[in-house]
């Protein structure tokens, strides 16, 4: 029975890396590696993952603690909507006080 990988992300602080894991039915992925290539040569891809495991990749970072550098996204749009809808109720609210 394939229920997917299982993807493990774990902060170092000390080395202000991530490890990442994954393990399938098969066991656990591993021997990832840097290679020079030639200059003009088609890299080789790292990672092949569905969009299912892309997903759980990104929740597994995010529930590490990383964002977004842009803030774009729903995260950024939620939070310029909340800003803009807090100058509204200023707006709008302002008038009825006085």
């Amino acid at each position: 029975m394939n229920n997917g990988p299982k993807i493990f992300v774990k902060p170092c602080v000390t080395s202000e890396t991530l490890e990442i894991s994954v393990k399938c039915d098969s066991g656990w992925c591993s021997n990832a590696e840097y290679k020079k290539i030639p200059e003009g040569e088609v890299p080789p891809w790292f990672l092949r993952i569905s969009s299912l495991e892309a997903q759980a990749l990104m929740d597994r970072l995010w529930s590490v603690g990383l964002r977004p550098t842009e803030g774009s996204g729903s995260a950024g749009a939620l939070a310029a909507t909340e800003r803009h809808l807090a100058d509204m109720q200023r707006l709008v609210f302002k008038d009825k006080k006085q």
